[in-house]
């Protein structure tokens, strides 16, 4: 049986939109919890006290800060891929303490479809429309500039 090699052509600027728009989607859908958790900090810190977390207060505020600064540097494309993994990695850790280990069967489903989102830009990186695109741009250039 004879081998064929099937090559599939992409388009680099659909791709880049794609990525985009997923990243900034997932950002914002991270941002919406956040803010959620936020209004109703009281519950969330107290949470996180009966949960047992050590030092309850500046953990789950420094969780919170995380998770907005996560938010803002996938939006705009910046260290895409640790931010990326630490996202989902902080938003499911938000989601124990949130739900005091109380899983919801809704926040599991969009725990996954986080994940599905985010799992493009995590692995094959952050499209055209990014900060870190620029930023190797800018470093090829300069490499290539003293040859």
């Amino acid at each position: 049986m004879p081998t064929s090699e099937v090559h599939c052509n992409i388009s680099e600027k659909a791709f880049s939109w794609t990525i985009f728009i997923t990243r900034s989607l997932a950002a914002l859908v991270i941002l919406y919890f956040n803010v959620g958790c936020l209004l109703y900090y009281r519950e969330f810190l107290y949470n996180a006290a009966a949960i047992g977390l050590p030092m309850p207060v500046p953990l789950g505020i420094g969780l919170l800060v995380a998770e907005l600064f996560l938010a803002l540097l996938l939006i705009l494309g910046c260290f895409t891929r640790w931010a990326a993994a630490l996202s989902v990695l902080c938003t499911a850790v938000t989601a124990v303490v949130f739900f005091a280990s109380n899983f919801n069967k809704l926040y599991v489903a969009l725990l996954v479809l986080l994940i599905a989102a985010l799992l493009p830009a995590a692995l094959l990186g952050p499209g055209r429309i990014s900060v870190d695109f620029n930023s190797a741009r800018r470093r090829v250039e300069k490499q290539f500039r003293g040859l």
